[in-house]
C-alpha cells in the first residue's frame, strides 16, 4: 500500500504531470461519442422509478440488479390478506405457525412470560457455571485464572438465591392455575404436580442459601463464632446446595424458556422482513450513486487509453469514413 501511495506521490510531483493531465482532459472532452454515452447512461439510471415500482427496462444499464431489488422490496410488502400460494416457502409457513402459537391475542402477557423465562433460564445456567467453577478451584482441579464472568461468585450466590425464590413461587402460582405468564394447558395434572414439587424444593433451597449467606456474613463481622462443623455446613449450602438449586430453577423455566427463544427468533424475523423495503430502497440509492461515480471515473481514466489505438488506426488508414470516434 505504501509503495502505491509513493508511486502516486511521485506521479503528481512529476514535472510533466500538468501537461499530461491537460492532454488527458482534452482527449476526454474531444471524444464526444464517449461522454454522450456516459450522460445517456447516467440519465437513464437517475430517472428510473423508485424501487417499489416496476421498471420496464430492468436490465438497462448493465450491471444494475434492478429485478433483484424489486423482488426484495415488493415481495416483502405484499398484501398479507391475499391467500398464500400453495408452494409458499418453509420459512413462511414456520413464521405463520409460530405467530399463531406464540402470540395469543386473548392473553398477550404470555409472550412476555416466555421471554422472561428464557432470560431467567440463561441466568441460572451462568450462575450454575460460576458455582461449579468456584468449587473446582477450591478443590484444586482447575486454575483460579478464570474468565471474569466466572469469578463473580457473589452474583451467583445472591442473585441465584433471590431469583430462584421468585421462580419457585412464580411456578407454584402458575401450576395452581392462577398465573397468566405460562401456558399450563398443555400439561397434564401429573406434570403440574411434579412442577409444584420442584417449585417447593427450589424455594426451600433458596431460603436455606440465603440463611447460610446471612450466617457467613455474621461470622465475618464477628457476631458469630466459626467452627469446623459450621464451615462444613456453610460450604455445602453455598457451593453444593446452591448449584443444585440453580439447576432446579433452570429446569422449572426450561419449557417456557424454549418458547421464549422462539418468540425472540420470531420477532427478529419480523424485524428483518419489515426492514427489507427500507434496506432495498437504501441499497438502490447507494448502488445508483456508486454506479455514477465509478462510471465517471472509468470514463475519465480509460477514454484516452481507448483513444490511442483509434488515433493510430486513423493515421494508417485502417478506419476510413467512420466519424463516430471523433
Amino acid at each position: 500500500m505504501s509503495s502505491i501511495l509513493q508511486v502516486l506521490y511521485d506521479l503528481v510531483h512529476w514535472q510533466y504531470f500538468g501537461i499530461i493531465a491537460i492532454i488527458w482532459t482534452l482527449v476526454d472532452l474531444v471524444w464526444v461519442k464517449r461522454w454522450q454515452d456516459l450522460v445517456k447512461r447516467i440519465g437513464i439510471l437517475v430517472t428510473k422509478p423508485i424501487i417499489f415500482k416496476k421498471d420496464k427496462e430492468p436490465k438497462v444499464p448493465a450491471l444494475y440488479p434492478r429485478e433483484f431489488l424489486e423482488e426484495l422490496a415488493l415481495n416483502s410488502r405484499r398484501d398479507q390478506t391475499v391467500s398464500e400460494p400453495s408452494n409458499e416457502g418453509m420459512l413462511t409457513r414456520w413464521r405463520i405457525k409460530q405467530g399463531e402459537s406464540l402470540f395469543d391475542p386473548t392473553n398477550p402477557k404470555r409472550s412476555f412470560g416466555y421471554v422472561l423465562s428464557f432470560t431467567l433460564f440463561l441466568f441460572f445456567l451462568v450462575a450454575d457455571a460460576i458455582v461449579v467453577a468456584a468449587t473446582l478451584v477450591l478443590m484444586g482441579v482447575i486454575s483460579p485464572d478464570l474468565p471474569p464472568i466466572l469469578q463473580r461468585l457473589e452474583y451467583a450466590i445472591l442473585g441465584g438465591a433471590i431469583l430462584s425464590t421468585v421462580v419457585g413461587i412464580w411456578m407454584l402460582v402458575e401450576m395452581s392455575g392462577k398465573g397468566e405468564l405460562v401456558n399450563t394447558d398443555i400439561l397434564t395434572s401429573s406434570q403440574k404436580m411434579i412442577f409444584k414439587l420442584f417449585a417447593v424444593i427450589t424455594t426451600l433451597f433458596a431460603v436455606a442459601v440465603m440463611v447460610a449467606l446471612a450466617v457467613q456474613r455474621l461470622i465475618s463481622l464477628g457476631y458469630l463464632q466459626s467452627s469446623p462443623t459450621t464451615d462444613l455446613i456453610l460450604s455445602f449450602v453455598l457451593y453444593g446446595l446452591l448449584a443444585i438449586n440453580n439447576s432446579l430453577a433452570a429446569a422449572l423455566t426450561f419449557q417456557p424458556a424454549a418458547s421464549g427463544l422462539l418468540v425472540i427468533v420470531y420477532l427478529l424475523i419480523l424485524l428483518v422482513v419489515g426492514a427489507l423495503p427500507i434496506l432495498a430502497f437504501l441499497a438502490d440509492v447507494i448502488w445508483r450513486g456508486l454506479y455514477v461515480i465509478i462510471d465517471i471515473l472509468v470514463w475519465a481514466l480509460f477514454t484516452p487509453i481507448i483513444a490511442i489505438p483509434f488515433g493510430f488506426a486513423s493515421l494508417i488508414g485502417l478506419i476510413t469514413g467512420d466519424n463516430s470516434s471523433q
